[in-house]
C-alpha cells in the first residue's frame, strides 16, 4: 500500500491551521493550502503565529494548476461548501481520499455527490480547543480525529490515512459506527457550540457553571431525542461521556461559534439547531431549546 505523500487543505481558519502544522513538518512543500487565486495571494504573504511561533504556509489554485494531493482536508464553515466545489472538482480524482472536518452531519454526503470518483472518509474532530485571533493561533490540545469508512467497513484508503496520522503525531480512533459518532460531535456542537455563542461563555465557564451545563445539557438531550427517532443509537451515556473531554479543555478557550459571533462573522447556526429543528419538523417532534437558541443566535447574526 502505498504511502500519502501530499496534501491539500482547502480552509485556513482555526483547524486548517491546526492540522497544517503537524503535516507540513512531516511533507514539506507538499503540504499547502487551496484556494482561489486572491486567497492563495494573502495565504503566501501571511506570516501565522501558532503557540507563538512563526510559521508560513503556501497554497496553490488548483483551478490554475496541475495538482492532484493524495488526500484533501476540507476545513470550512458548512455555508462555505458551495463556494469551495471548483476547488474539490479541479482537485480530487479516482485516487484521491477526502476528509471533511465540517461540523454537522451532511458534509460528507455533500462531498460523495460532488466527487463520486474520489474516497470520502467520514470524520469528526473532537476535543481540540484552539482559538484564532487575527492571524495567530492558539491551543492546548489538538484532540482527535474520529474517522470511519461509510459502510464502517476497513477500508483501504482507511487504513492509508490512518498509518498517515500516525506519522504526523495526529491522534485519531476508528469507531464501530461512524455515523453515531458524527452525531454525537454533532450534539456536542448544538450544545456547548450554540449556549456558549449566546451567553459568551468560555470553555473554562462551563466547566465551573451548572446552570450553563444544564442549558448546554438540554439542548444535547434534544438532539438524542431526534436521534433516537432516526435510528441513531445516542442516549444519555453519550451525553455523560462529553464530560471529561470538556473538562479537558483550556479554561479560556471558546468554541467556534463563540469566535464567530465576537468576529461579527456568519454563524453555522443553520446546521446546528436549524437542521435539529427541520428533522424534528419532520419527525412531528418539538425541540422547544433549540427553538430558542435559534431565534436568539440569527438575532444576534442580524444585529451584527
Amino acid at each position: 500500500m502505498s504511502e500519502i505523500t501530499s496534501v491539500g487543505i482547502i480552509g485556513a481558519g482555526a483547524l486548517g491551521l491546526l492540522y497544517i502544522e503537524p503535516i507540513a513538518d512531516l511533507l514539506k512543500e507538499e503540504a499547502y493550502f487551496m484556494a482561489g487565486n486572491s486567497r492563495c495571494d494573502t495565504i503566501n504573504g501571511t506570516v501565522y503565529t501558532i503557540n507563538e511561533n512563526e510559521c508560513s504556509f503556501s497554497a496553490q489554485n488548483p483551478i490554475e494548476s496541475d495538482i492532484q494531493p493524495d488526500l484533501i482536508i476540507v476545513a470550512v464553515k458548512n455555508y462555505h461548501m458551495k463556494e469551495i466545489a471548483p476547488l474539490l472538482l479541479a482537485s480530487a480524482g479516482s485516487e484521491t481520499i477526502i476528509l471533511s472536518v465540517l461540523n454537522g452531519i451532511s458534509s460528507e454526503g455533500e462531498i460523495e455527490k460532488l466527487c463520486p470518483e474520489s474516497t470520502v472518509l467520514y470524520t469528526a474532530a473532537l476535543g481540540m480547543d484552539a482559538v484564532k485571533e487575527g492571524n495567530a493561533l492558539n491551543y492546548t490540545g489538538r484532540g482527535k480525529l474520529v474517522i470511519g469508512s461509510r459502510t464502517n467497513d476497513p477500508v483501504p484508503a482507511l487504513e492509508k490515512v490512518c498509518s498517515f496520522l500516525k506519522r504526523c503525531g495526529l491522534d485519531y480512533t476508528v469507531p464501530e459506527d461512524i455515523h453515531k459518532e458524527l452525531w454525537y460531535k454533532w450534539m456536542i456542537n448544538i450544545g456547548v457550540n450554540q449556549v456558549s455563542a449566546v451567553t459568551g461563555a468560555s470553555y473554562g465557564s462551563f466547566q465551573k457553571d451548572p446552570e450553563l451545563k444544564k442549558l448546554m445539557d438540554r439542548a444535547m438531550m434534544e438532539t438524542i431525542v431526534v436521534a433516537r427517532n432516526s435510528a441513531v443509537d445516542l442516549d444519555n451515556s453519550d451525553l455523560k461521556r462529553w464530560y471529561p473531554i470538556l473538562d479537558s479543555l483550556g479554561p479560556e478557550g471558546k468554541t467556534s461559534m463563540l469566535q464567530d459571533m465576537e468576529a461579527g462573522r456568519q454563524t453555522e447556526v443553520e446546521s446546528f439547531a436549524g437542521e435539529l429543528i427541520r428533522r424534528a419538523e419532520t419527525l412531528g417532534l418539538d425541540v422547544p431549546v433549540n427553538q430558542t437558541l435559534y431565534t436568539i443566535i440569527k438575532t444576534k447574526e442580524s444585529l451584527n
